[in-house]
């Protein structure tokens, strides 16, 4: 994938200055062009307070409704900001195979990820969404915005994780000041997502179909797939037993009492580091992660390889479920659990089949279970 292929939008005042950020790591790491970013906001006073970085370019927006102002928190206004402008914004952004989404789900601006994302959608434009919601001190009015832009960001996105920003923190930050917790979320969503770029623009050894992973995103029709995300990072002799440990523990993968890499349905393990990478760190790693993967996730391995990353080893993993699944709560079922029932006549006719079978001896052939769909065994994604 070419640079100009990837774009990153981010949408709000808070996203606007990690999506800054997270252009300053590109360049900072890589040496190379650094990556295009968008930064929309309704807001001008937050936008005059960025300053200049290569490879960014800030946009207000809805100042027909807003006069340069922020939306006060009021989501609607966000949704009717960026329909104003949907037709100069659209060309800005182009035609990208891919946008990467980043947004802030408390404040009111981030409303316009909803028509942003349908019109990405309707131009074949694969996405996928970061998106965190507020601290619990932020206040009910913010809590209340991101639950109401959450499953909006569900339906409209071909993938989308939705992250508290408290779980982003380690342990032992209660004593950090509000400076320095907001500065390490912006870190390590950063590092996550110059991470997935760096895979994709920057191939090494180990190349990542990124074709693979474009289908894969826009297979789903009807609602998002969700994902949940964490990185790592290590040094010395030991560093991919490290990286495997603190993945492996990581409370990005277990948010809402649930465990994303026991039920995951695809999994992408992507690893930057320098020239002095070993493949026994590569078994090392990947064995590692697949004794806490789910055994039937499609598991993929993407290097990338800089001279000036020697010595240091940066693992992201990204963990999809697949859509019509239950998510196993942790600590139980490391198999995904499906969903015995849902509405419609559909719906019950095949719970009624399940259920008629679940008494019958199972046909098993070399290792195969032939009751189970066709389409389930190879992993086919139907469009629903």
């Amino acid at each position: 994938m070419k640079a100009e292929d990837l774009l990153l939008i981010s949408v709000g005042g808070a996203a606007a200055k990690i999506a800054r950020q997270i252009a300053l790591k590109s360049r900072r790491d890589l040496s190379q062009p650094p990556m295009r970013i968008l930064i929309l906001d309704t807001d001008d006073a937050v936008l005059q307070t960025l300053t200049h970085a290569e490879g960014v370019s800030a946009t207000i927006f809805g100042t027909q409704r807003l006069s340069g102002r922020g939306t006060g928190g009021d989501h609607i206004l966000g949704v009717g900001a960026f329909r104003d402008d949907a037709a100069i914004l659209m060309q800005q952004i182009g035609a990208p195979r891919l946008v990467v989404v980043l947004t802030c789900c408390g404040g009111g601006t981030s409303g316009a990820c909803e028509p942003l994302l349908r019109a990405l959608r309707d131009r074949g434009i694969a996405n996928i969404v970061f998106a965190t919601e507020p601290f619990a001190f932020e206040g009910d009015a913010r809590k209340k915005t991101a639950s109401i832009i959450a499953p909006i960001l569900s339906e409209t996105a071909n993938a989308v994780t939705t992250v508290p920003l408290a779980a982003f923190m380690p342990k032992g930050s209660e004593q950090w000041t509000a400076e320095q917790s907001f500065d390490y979320v912006a870190d390590r969503l950063s590092a996550g997502v110059s991470l997935l770029w760096t895979l994709l623009v920057h191939p090494g050894y180990i190349q990542f179909d990124v074709e693979h992973f474009r289908q894969m995103l826009e297979r789903e029709v009807g609602g998002a797939l969700t994902f949940a995300f964490a990185d790592a990072e290590a040094t010395g002799e030991r560093r991919a037993e490290t990286i495997v440990e603190t993945l492996s523990s990581s409370p990005r993968f277990r948010l809402r009492g649930v465990d994303s890499l026991a039920n995951a349905s695809q999994v992408i393990v992507g690893v930057l580091a320098g020239d002095d990478l070993r493949l026994s760190e590569l078994n090392t790693l990947m064995s590692g992660l697949q004794k806490v993967i789910n055994k039937q996730a499609e598991v993929v391995l993407g290097t990338v390889n800089q001279a000036v990353f020697n010595g240091k080893m940066e693992v992201v993993v990204l963990a999809f479920t697949q859509q019509g699944l239950e998510i196993a709560p942790s600590g139980d079922a490391l198999q995904p659990v499906r969903r015995r029932a849902g509405k419609g006549a559909k719906a019950k006719a095949l719970t009624a089949v399940k259920d008629r079978f679940d008494d019958v001896e199972r046909t098993i052939i070399d290792g195969v279970n032939y009751d189970e769909p066709t389409y389930l065994r190879r992993k086919i994604r139907l469009k629903r």
